[in-house]
């Protein structure tokens, strides 16, 4: 396990400029580089064979982005 926190992730995403709209993690564990995709309105293809994150992920991809004004 690698945990990292969702607001570094997004920075880093961030960090990669507009130009890329779809990003790969490998290696998804819990869905923190997916998570912060979608937070920046771009796709993500994660990769996992753990079954046990595959379901912590997809239940962290469900929930609903909300803007912030």
């Amino acid at each position: 396990p690698c945990p990292k926190p969702l607001q570094w992730m997004t920075w880093a995403l961030a960090l990669a400029g507009d130009d890329v709209q779809t990003i790969i993690d490998p290696f998804a564990g819990s869905g923190t580089t997916g998570r912060a995709a979608k937070d920046l309105g771009r796709k993500c293809v994660m990769i996992e064979r753990e079954e046990r994150y595959c379901e912590i992920a997809a239940n962290r991809m469900r929930q609903e982005v909300l803007p912030i004004f």
